[in-house]
């Protein structure tokens, strides 16, 4: 079997995730309003509960402002990251798939692990040849591989 053909893809904040995010924002801010409504006594637990969701949410859209950005390549042999510095090699792992988004794991060597979304529109020509990457088979592992150099 072959690999699949070489490959380079942009990254960048997803469209997908800030709608989950706003959908899991509103309804954890409406089930906090229905309790508190329902509450026969407001006051101290209804306020930390609302400083929490506001701490929460504040957490989670700072996140996804600034989530990663740059350019993941197969050369038909690994995976390749280039955020900010110079590409490396990295290990992808598919966590979800939407067929129009993806998010994966990448974790590189001697660098802390990252996710990054990988959505439809970004490049939709190249979309399926990034698919195929992703999911076609790998190429067998090399000498360096099984000696654990190389990620």
């Amino acid at each position: 079997m072959h690999s699949a053909p070489a490959v380079s893809y942009p990254v960048g904040r997803c469209r997908f995730q800030g709608f989950v995010l706003a959908g899991l924002l509103v309804t954890g801010a409406c089930a906090l309003v229905a309790w508190a409504v329902q509450s026969e006594a407001s006051g101290a637990r209804q306020l930390g509960a609302a400083l929490l969701w506001l701490l929460c949410a504040l957490i989670a859209v700072r996140s996804w402002l600034r989530s990663p950005s740059g350019l993941l390549t197969w050369d038909g042999q690994l995976w390749h990251w280039a955020g900010s510095g110079e590409p490396h090699p990295v290990a992808l792992c598919m966590t979800f798939d939407s067929q129009t988004t993806l998010l994966l794991h990448l974790q590189a060597a001697h660098a802390p692990s990252i996710w990054v979304w990988l959505e439809q529109r970004a490049a939709p020509l190249r979309w399926l040849a990034c698919r195929r990457a992703v999911f076609g088979p790998k190429p067998p592992a090399t000498a360096a591989d099984s000696a654990g150099v190389a990620p």
